[in-house]
């Protein structure tokens, strides 16, 4: 009977694991302006910033999600509503986002409290939404002027173009382009379609010209709206009429809100022109980051991949103080709201690597860097073997700086792309323009930091084009790397571009270890020089780049690892010199889309590699540097390219040659 019951209880319990893997939540959804325009037949018509703090007769959108099952008859209700309220849904279930999701609007008509509740079969949710009126900021200096209690927020958003833009812009110093439009962002509370003593519930007439002295000519004649002018506090932390009334219990009944998603920020960021800042994060790898390095133990990993996490790394909140709950990075994360100190409004642009190094150059790009590292020292970390060996999953700030790495003595060469490039990361990848000519927003660079276009995959060249010109080729893959005298550096015979020589590289220097796999887990077995060697070679994979970042430091690294395996401290020169130059044809021939092409020099010479179409427009540079006598061939690659016949002209000294080649797709 007792085993029978002990078996009964175990399958009850793993049945109960069953149905509570899987959760019912309410919660709120964020609309930009752009979005609320995408489509003039679905549900969504107004922008909403996803606070629960909302103003009276304020549309919002509320997401019913059941996590790790599907929706089957999601059912909606309102458990408690203030006294005259007779607040409805917007219809019934009106749009689903996906099989597991879906979205309603809703109303609320009265000051107050709303408990919202949604049910499907057994599982159920509820929130609390609190409609109140705007008050402006000067009745929050009334509570929060104090030190400790907001007033050293306040006095640092003071400074901020948030509390000043429009008082700016009526003065004629921010730019000629601002409208009565914009007003729906400038002035807090702005919204036509609801009456909750917001800017627009006022008298107010948009002067007819704009210049010095106006923003006061409009406070004397227009002073109750005018109080909510600028992006004030309950922009982004809802209208506070009610949380002022009794602001103690606030935080448990969002009377205000407290958040750090990016759809606040996205309901002026992202109108789909001129401000497109939201809709590329949407793009970046930043804003979709993997959710499981969250949750308790893990207190560590939220310091970056989560913006709460981040926030309290800038503040100084220690690790084990830390909430482990997993939120979105946002633009909060790495931008602090309520100061300027920092241009751009940055959280931080000061930064200590794991191995103590703190780095004094990179500009901006810093604040990439106190994630985008190792978070291992080198030096003490290679001692032994264990679980989950190396470097962490993004060593950029490593690899850039050309540091914390085992060198075996040797110094290993820089190319110093973090010192001549004035803001590191940030220049390269946030490079154009986030407005293309047509003023909408372009899927690469600016806030997606990703130097390809999202849409069409090319390659962000431009960024490159600051400092190279147009001599790197049409894509990242073109881009060969010539160093002492050489661009074949995995050793196979053909030079290819860079990245795909530290593609071999990798594969030929991993080869030495027991399991070249980046990802395999080390052991006891390993000897010292293999777990450094392993290091190294992760350190350049975790990178991501191939090279880009710091051609010379990655090339010069894997060949000292290299060496130390092999237990080489000097190489023999290659004795087998050419003695007169020889270009070969090229193969293969007709090619699509790659080819090689070959030559010979018997001397040390500057080596010009440059292919032309029919017409002798230049189409390509392959090389134009010292190269090494011997035996050299080049990789052509002509995905971008249309059919046809090719010249290639080699110049090395006084010699000369142009031959033909035919692109055939």
């Amino acid at each position: 009977m007792i085993r029978r019951f002990t078996a009964f209880t175990l399958i009850s319990l793993l049945l109960t694991t069953v149905v509570y893997s899987q959760t019912m939540n309410l919660t709120t959804y964020g609309v930009s302006p752009r979005e609320a325009n995408l489509n003039a037949t679905d549900i969504f018509s107004v922008q909403y910033n996803g606070l629960k703090t909302v103003g009276v007769n304020s549309k919002i959108y509320l997401k019913a999600t059941l996590s790790g099952a599907r929706l089957n008859a999601p059912v909606f209700s309102i458990v408690e509503k203030p006294a005259g309220s007779a607040a409805v849904y917007g219809g019934s279930v009106e749009g689903g986002l996906d099989s597991s999701s879906t979205v309603i609007p809703f109303t609320p008509d009265v000051v107050g409290k709303y408990i919202l509740r949604v049910k499907d079969g057994s599982y159920q949710s509820d929130i609390v939404i609190s409609a109140a009126k705007y008050i402006g900021v000067e009745k929050c200096k009334d509570c929060h002027k104090f030190a400790g209690f907001g007033g050293e927020i306040v006095e640092a958003w003071e400074k901020t173009g948030h509390a000043n833009q429009l008082t700016e812009a009526f003065n004629g110093e921010y730019t000629s382009y601002f409208r009565e439009t914009c007003l729906a962002c400038h002035a807090t509370g702005y919204d036509k379609r609801a009456a909750n003593d917001g800017f627009d519930d006022f008298t107010f007439v948009y002067p007819t010209v704009l210049g010095a002295g106006v923003n006061d000519q409009l406070v004397a004649q227009y002073p109750d709206a005018m109080k909510l002018s600028n992006v004030q506090c309950e922009a982004c932390h809802g209208p506070g009429s009610v949380h002022a009334a009794s602001p103690l219990s606030s935080k448990e009944n969002s009377k205000i809100s407290v958040t750090m998603d990016s759809q606040n920020c996205a309901y002026c960021h992202d109108n789909g022109a001129h401000h497109v800042f939201a809709e590329q994060w949407d793009y970046s790898a930043h804003a979709n980051p993997t959710s499981s390095p969250s949750g308790p133990g893990r207190e560590s990993c939220v310091r970056c991949h989560t913006g709460s996490g981040f926030k309290d790394f800038v503040d100084g909140v220690a690790t084990t103080s830390t909430d482990p709950t997993y939120n979105p990075i946002s633009c909060a994360g790495c931008h602090e709201p309520h100061s300027n100190e920092i241009q751009h409004q940055l959280r931080k642009v000061d930064v200590k690597l794991s191995n103590n190094q703190v780095v004094d150059h990179g500009g901006r790009g810093r604040l990439c860097m106190n994630c985008h590292q190792s978070r291992r020292d080198a030096a003490t970390y290679t001692t032994k073997s264990g679980s989950h060996y190396g470097p962490h999953y993004a060593t950029q700030a490593d690899v850039i700086l050309g540091t914390n790495v085992v060198t075996w003595g040797k110094t290993i060469a820089q190319t110093n792309h973090d010192t001549v490039v004035k803001d590191a990361c940030v220049t390269c990848h946030m490079h154009p323009d986030p407005l293309g000519a047509s003023k909408v927003a372009v899927h690469q660079g600016a806030h997606t930091f990703s130097m390809r276009n999202i849409d069409t995959g090319e390659s962000n060249m431009d960024a490159c084009a600051t400092c190279h010109g147009s001599s790197l080729g049409l894509d990242f893959h073109d881009v060969n790397f010539f160093w002492k005298g050489t661009g074949d550096h995995d050793g196979d015979g053909v030079t290819e571009g860079l990245q795909e020589e530290v593609h071999g590289l990798i594969e030929k220097v991993s080869t030495l270890l027991p399991n070249p796999d980046p990802h395999a887990e080390t052991s006891t077995a390993w000897t010292r020089v293999q777990l450094e060697a392993a290091y190294n070679i992760r350190t350049i994979y975790y990178d991501n780049s191939w090279g880009i970042h710091n051609p010379k430091f990655t090339i010069d690294l894997l060949n000292t690892t290299w060496d130390a395996l092999n237990g080489i401290t000097d190489v023999a020169e290659d004795s087998e010199i050419p003695t007169e130059f020889t270009v070969y044809q090229n193969y293969p021939n007709p090619f699509n889309p790659t080819t090689n092409i070959k030559f010979s020099i018997p001397k040390a010479s500057n080596v010009k590699v440059i292919v032309y179409d029919a017409i002798g427009r230049e189409v390509r540079q392959l090389v134009n540097n010292e190269l090494n006598a011997g035996t050299h061939t080049l990789q052509f690659n002509a995905t971008n390219l249309a059919s046809g016949i090719y010249l290639y002209r080699i110049e090395a000294g006084e010699f000369t040659k142009v031959s033909k080649m035919l692109l055939i797709k």
